[in-house]
C-alpha cells in the first residue's frame, strides 16, 4: 500500500510540474498575487485558476489575440495602458463569454447576463456592466465588441478599445460600464479625464482563461483514484506472474 501511495504521489507531482511548466512558458504574468486576489474578490467566486492563454509579442495584431483567445470561454484581459501624458495604469476587463473574431457586438438584454466588468487595478476600481433602469433599457447591453480588426474591446463606443495593432490609437469612453450605476459622461477608465480622442497606448497585454480551483475533497478523490489504479495494475502484474509460474 505504501508503494502504491508513492506511485500516486509521484503522479500528482508530475501533473503539478506540467501545470507549472505551462505557466512559466507563457512569460512573466502581469497579475501579481495581490492583483489576482483583487480580481477574485470582484468576481466573487472564491479562489480561481487563471491560465495565461495569450501574451502580446512584438509585431502581434488583433488576429494573434483572436487566434489564442477565441472560443476559450470566459477570460480576464489585462493590459498596460498609457494616456497622452505618458502615465500608465494596469487596466482590463472580465468577459463572461468567449471572444470571437466574427460575432460583432455581444448583446445582453437580461440583467442576469450583464455580468462583465472593467477594472483599473492600479487605482483599485471596478466598473460593472450597467443593469436596466426599466424593462428593455439597453444602455448596458453591449457587453463586448468582437471583430478580427479589434483586440479585447468592451462596451458601446467603446468603454475600452484596443486597436488592430494592439498598441497605438486605443481609447476609453465609459458608457456601458460605470461603478456609479448610471451612464457616465464619457470619461476614461485610465484617469477619469474627459475623452479627447484615440490617445491611449498599450504596452504589455495578456489574456487569462478562468476556472475554479478544485475543492480539497476533489484532490482526495483524484488521489484515491490514482491509488486504486496503481493497485489494480499491481494486482494484474501478480496474477500474470502467478499464471506464468503455473504454466512453468
Amino acid at each position: 500500500m505504501q508503494n502504491n501511495f508513492r506511485v500516486a504521489r509521484g503522479a500528482m507531482l508530475a501533473m503539478c510540474f506540467v501545470c507549472m511548466g505551462a505557466q512559466a512558458d507563457s512569460g512573466t504574468s502581469l497579475l501579481s498575487p495581490a492583483y489576482q486576489t483583487q480580481l477574485e474578490n470582484w468576481l466573487g467566486e472564491g479562489q480561481l485558476s487563471l491560465n495565461n492563454i495569450y501574451t502580446k509579442a512584438a509585431g502581434d495584431t488583433s488576429l494573434d489575440f483572436h487566434k489564442a483567445s477565441d472560443g476559450q470561454g470566459r477570460t480576464f484581459s489585462v493590459m498596460e495602458a498609457s494616456n497622452s501624458s505618458g502615465q500608465t495604469w494596469l487596466v482590463g476587463g472580465y468577459n463572461p463569454q468567449s471572444w470571437s473574431s466574427t460575432d460583432g457586438v455581444h448583446v445582453t438584454m437580461d440583467d442576469s447576463s450583464r455580468t462583465a466588468f472593467l477594472f483599473n487595478l492600479t487605482s483599485g476600481i471596478m466598473l460593472p456592466q450597467l443593469k436596466q433602469y426599466f424593462n428593455g433599457d439597453g444602455i448596458g447591453k453591449d457587453q463586448t465588441y468582437n471583430s478580427a480588426d479589434f483586440g479585447p474591446t468592451f462596451g458601446y463606443g467603446h468603454d475600452l478599445y484596443v486597436p488592430r495593432d494592439l498598441t497605438n490609437g486605443g481609447s476609453s469612453l465609459l458608457y456601458t460600464y460605470n461603478y456609479l450605476g448610471q451612464p457616465s459622461t464619457g470619461v476614461s477608465l485610465l484617469d477619469g479625464s474627459i475623452w479627447k480622442g484615440y490617445d491611449v497606448t498599450y504596452g504589455a497585454l495578456q489574456v487569462f482563461s478562468i476556472s475554479a480551483v478544485p475543492e480539497p475533497a476533489t484532490y482526495g478523490m483524484l488521489l484515491l483514484g490514482l491509488v486504486s489504479l496503481a493497485g489494480l495494475r499491481c494486482f494484474g502484474r501478480r496474477v500474470a506472474i502467478g499464471d506464468a509460474s503455473v504454466r512453468g
